[in-house]
């Protein structure tokens, strides 16, 4: 599961066309397109499942990475200098050439094991096993086949996922143990999730008296998971600035819209499209923005380096808050959403 002999075979029968092909199919496992697609769904359809999706994926991601920094596998362009990155482009400068092992499921080497985990991987995350992009994928779309109860959904999540873990090898991003690690990870994610549908638990995540700053047991759980959890997982260095950004500034959001009461999905076809509109325009642009304006290129610090990211998508995130509050003062809830926010 961890030999580069079927990378190189899917590499030798690419065109540059079909790269393009992989390259955005494997767009779709980014965080920029779920985070699209969740906005549509919150915004657009159901603002209650749609955010629970959003933190089905926000938990997924950090669950993903915290185990990438524990196993701490490298990725196959490392393991072998012949595995092109076709994501990206990157010349390979690695040493090696080939894991030296036989057996399907022999890990990599340990002398390639120990180089990469010695070796100063500052300031990109290069850990493969499990892949996060077909774990996000297995728990977006068995997520949104269990909140919406739409079959169609649960027949296309299969197709999604299998065609996300092809182009995550065929670009030389992951090996197939990666690919099957990150499925059977976002599976395991999904089963939980699907209980926590069923359990009195999902109601009290919406209400408004959970959320207040007093010492109450449901209080303090919901502000631990939201907020302690990210923040001991980021002090203890499994997770990067990026996701602990993410996932902060999306439950900050939250808590201010909480605070408010939060809209009922009320509207016609235009104001629900005008909603989802206001709320990626603030997203993109503030993504864009940051993305442009911090550079962590020349940044020589670890905590620098984690600091810029966390901001880059913690301001993003938090956009979720002012886009609510926004289409409130536009009245783009209709009169039912707004009593309901102001209450």
């Amino acid at each position: 599961m961890f030999q580069t002999e079927p990378i190189l075979y899917l590499q030798s029968l690419g065109t540059e066309w079909f790269t393009f092909l992989m390259v955005l199919i494997t767009s779709m496992g980014s965080p920029a397109f779920f985070a699209g697609i969740i906005i549509i769904t919150t915004f657009g359809i159901d603002f209650k499942k749609g955010f629970l999706l959003f933190q089905l994926l926000l938990w997924t991601a950090l669950i993903t990475e915290a185990f990438k920094v524990l196993i701490a596998f490298p990725r196959p362009d490392f393991v072998d200098s012949r595995v092109l990155n076709l994501e990206k482009g990157i010349e390979n400068t690695s040493p090696f050439n080939g894991n030296g092992e036989a057996g399907f499921f022999k890990p990599p080497d340990r002398e390639i094991l120990d180089a990469f985990r010695l070796q100063n991987v500052f300031p990109d995350s290069p850990f493969g096993l499990p892949s996060g992009h077909v774990a996000l994928t297995t728990a977006l779309w068995g997520g949104t086949s269990s909140v919406f109860n739409r079959r169609i959904v649960s027949r296309l999540a299969p197709a999604a996922i299998l065609l996300i873990a092809f182009s995550r090898m065929y670009l030389g991003r992951h090996f197939l143990g990666d690919v099957l690690g990150g499925a059977a990870l976002g599976l395991i994610i999904l089963i939980v999730f699907t209980r926590f549908l069923k359990c009195p638990l999902k109601d009290d995540f919406f209400k408004k008296e959970n959320f207040e700053l007093a010492f109450r047991q449901k209080n303090l759980f919901f502000y631990s998971i939201m907020f302690l959890i990210p923040f001991l997982l980021t002090a203890l260095y499994l997770i990067s600035g990026e996701v602990a950004g993410y996932f902060l500034g999306t439950n900050a959001a939250y808590l201010l819209i909480m605070h408010k009461g939060l809209p009922e999905d009320t509207g016609d076809t235009w104001q629900r499209a005008t909603r989802v509109f206001i709320a990626l325009m603030l997203f993109g642009v503030s993504a864009l923005v940051l993305d442009t304006g911090f550079d962590t290129t020349n940044t020589a610090s670890y905590l620098g380096v984690t600091f810029i990211e966390f901001l880059k998508s913690f301001i993003p995130a938090f956009t979720i808050w002012i886009s609510v509050s926004i289409c409130m003062k536009l009245n783009l809830y209709g009169r039912d959403g707004v009593k309901e926010y102001a209450k």
